[in-house]
């Protein structure tokens, strides 16, 4: 659930800080008081965890209420490295086959 939420705050990030964001994957510790949730984007991962932090208090109150808990985990972004890593792989790739 916290994946969807996220996803769609995700979408309303403006094209000018970021391109195509999206959220690669999202872990809940066992106590359940935290959550990472992991964004890429083509361009502009920093500035769509800033977008997404700005909003985590709105994303947690939408999570309670789904929920129907009083409390719902806090919530850490980051930007998802593995995923920048394959993107710079592509992007390498790409630029031998031109050669």
């Amino acid at each position: 659930m916290l994946r969807t939420i996220a996803a769609r705050h995700a979408i309303e990030v403006p094209p000018n800080l970021a391109t195509i964001v999206s959220i690669a994957r999202v872990q809940v510790s066992g106590d359940l008081s935290y959550a990472d949730v992991y964004v890429s984007a083509i361009t502009g991962s920093e500035a769509a965890v800033k977008f997404l932090t700005h909003r985590k208090g709105e994303m947690r109150a939408e999570l309670a209420r789904h929920l129907q808990a009083h409390r719902a985990p806090l919530l850490r972004f980051h930007i998802d490295e593995e995923g920048e890593r394959v993107t710079k792989l592509e992007r390498v790739l790409e630029s031998l086959k031109k050669i």
